[in-house]
């Protein structure tokens, strides 16, 4: 496939010097440029195809990267990207060593502002914006937000800042009627957002056809001749020319834990009129879908607000609701001080559950789920637990509907071993495997099974923890007492994981054993297939069996 104006653009400045007709071409061969290069690849496809006319208008018009430019999330920067000297290297988007999938600083002088997290932009923008001021620095500035990231509580206070400070900006709204999942909430359901942008200091312009390049020019230079923050509400279909045909990556054939989330919470809900399900904007990613549609007065997304969904939550629980909440894990780190202040503190049942816990792969660093138990581990009246596989996950849950405080239960965007699941005895400590050896591995969470294969090949016990807040040392204590070779396999950081507990046992005396972990050691690791960054990290049968030489 031919692309005869895209292959001469090396940057935005060869781009401003193309005709209307060029570009309209161009939008078309940037459209299936994305299309192909990312045809076996996952990623946000559909949100980058609807503003192809929009980044092409952008980066025509204003005098970027000198201009500053800040796309809120990232996922909707492919064609940003393409057109800002990473169309050779584009097919190693998301991939080990390639480009993000998201906009990076580190990655370009036009990529200003990271993303990763919704509704970062308006804010970001007004660091900028204000930083200019100091300067008397000239430059204009735009943030785009979209994909339902203006229901996020930081865009509102953006803008309230922005607005009083009455300084030229502009903030586009691309307004393509989705999100993930679809949008929530009353704004939404708005036809003009005029007298809402008016009301915190904008002044109110629209475009309809967000997907013409003419129309968008046109507006952009009449604005030309405003001062003050202005806001354009522009429409765009998203996925515009989406190619359903061209094969993308399917979900793995082996069960998830997702996939025993979605099935045991609905029959949760069917035996439970008191359980309540909570989800900023993430149920098809929880596989909640079937059962919204079944209970949806009981199955809430609030749309991507975090913080609101928390001490949302908090009241249901003091009003005698047994809520669950559905987080990803890096987007729980939004939520801790509600976590913390509106949950905790008043050891309010609510169960939290963290998706994606630990390395997420192809998403890379502003996605991990890395952080949330070395920022929970002290909390008080809080459970901390973590399953191997669908059995624990499913006992877990229904442990859940009795809880009289706060829990958590996290796992990774994975499947599970059939075999090692079935290892499962309960919430206490408990051997999956005992040797005659005084060597043992110790396992949390779902890097058990990885365990297990380890053990079994030196002939050592293995010992699986599924709880690691409140630790039963007493107990732990009483089944290593005799060990003398002991392997910690964890995938958290040290400050969140059983590392420093067993530390202290060590250095107590209460244990007396010759020890090693195997943790998170890089946490801002950079995208890679999952498997790959685990095994930087120690997380394979190789490398396990490499650190196992105790008592040989």
């Amino acid at each position: 496939m031919t692309y005869p104006i895209l292959e001469k653009l090396n940057s935005p400045a060869d781009l401003r010097l193309l005709d209307s007709h060029q570009l309209e071409e161009l939008a078309a061969e940037l459209r299936r440029f994305i299309q192909e290069q990312t045809r076996t690849k996952a990623g946000h496809i559909r949100s980058s195809l609807g503003v192809v006319e929009l980044s092409i208008a952008l980066h025509y018009h204003f005098k970027t990267p000198d201009d500053i430019l800040i796309w809120d999330v990232g996922h909707q920067a492919y064609a940003h990207k393409v057109l800002c000297e990473r169309r050779s290297i584009f097919q190693s988007n998301r991939q080990k060593g390639g480009i993000s999938g998201f906009t990076k600083r580190s990655e370009s002088a036009y990529d200003p502002f990271g993303a990763g997290h919704s509704s970062t932009s308006i804010s970001a923008l007004a660091g900028f914006v204000k930083a200019a001021q100091l300067e008397a620095n000239p430059r204009k500035h735009v943030a785009v937000i979209g994909d339902g990231a203006l229901t996020g509580g930081q865009a509102f206070e953006a803008l309230n800042y922005l607005g009083d400070l009455a300084a030229d900006c502009l903030v586009i709204l691309n307004d393509n009627k989705g999100s993930i999942d679809p949008n929530v909430g009353a704004l939404q359901k708005l036809n003009s957002y005029q007298g809402w942008a008016e009301s915190l200091g904008f002044q109110y312009h629209t475009c309809e056809k967000g997907n013409s390049i003419a129309d968008l020019l046109a507006k952009l230079k009449e604005l030309n001749s405003l001062s003050g923050p202005l806001f354009l509400h522009i429409q765009t279909e998203k996925g515009l020319g989406y190619n359903e045909v061209i094969e993308r990556r399917g979900s793995p054939a082996a069960p998830s834990f997702q996939s025993v989330f979605g099935e045991t919470i609905l029959k949760l809900l069917e035996t439970d009129p008191k359980l309540v399900v909570l989800s900023p904007a993430m149920l098809s990613g929880a596989q909640l879908l079937e059962a919204q549609k079944a209970f949806p007065e009981r199955v809430i997304d609030v749309g991507i607000a975090e913080q609101n969904v928390v001490t949302m939550a908090a009241g249901l629980a003091a009003s005698g609701f047994k809520p669950l909440v559905h987080l990803y894990s890096t987007f729980a780190q939004r939520a801790l001080d509600q976590i913390i202040h509106d949950v905790a503190l008043q050891q309010l049942p609510v169960v939290f559950v963290f998706d994606r816990a630990g390395f997420v792969g192809e998403d890379g660093p502003t996605h991990h789920g890395v952080f949330d138990q070395a920022l929970l581990a002290d909390v008080p009246n809080m459970r901390l637990m973590a399953p191997a596989g669908g059995r624990a996950l499913k006992a877990m849950l229904e442990e859940a509907m009795q809880a009289e405080g706060p829990m958590v239960i996290r796992y990774p965007k994975a499947s599970f071993d059939l075999q090692t699941d079935s290892l499962w005895q309960g919430m206490q400590a408990h051997w999956w495997r005992q040797s005659t050896q005084n060597s043992a591995i110790l396992s949390y969470g779902s890097q058990a099974t990885l365990a297990q294969a380890a053990a079994a090949a030196k002939d050592w016990s293995h010992l699986h923890i599924p709880q690691f807040r409140p630790l039963d040392q007493l107990h732990l204590v009483e089944l290593l007492a005799s060990y003398r070779h002991l392997i910690l396999v964890d995938e958290n950081p040290a400050g969140g994981s059983l590392h420093r507990d067993l530390l202290a046992l060590l250095q107590s005396g209460k244990l007396k054993a010759e020890y090693q972990a195997v943790l998170i050691d890089k946490a801002f690791s950079e995208h890679a297939p999952r498997a790959e960054q685990l095994a930087v990290s120690g997380f394979s049968l190789e490398k396990l069996l490499e650190r196992m030489f105790f008592g040989e």
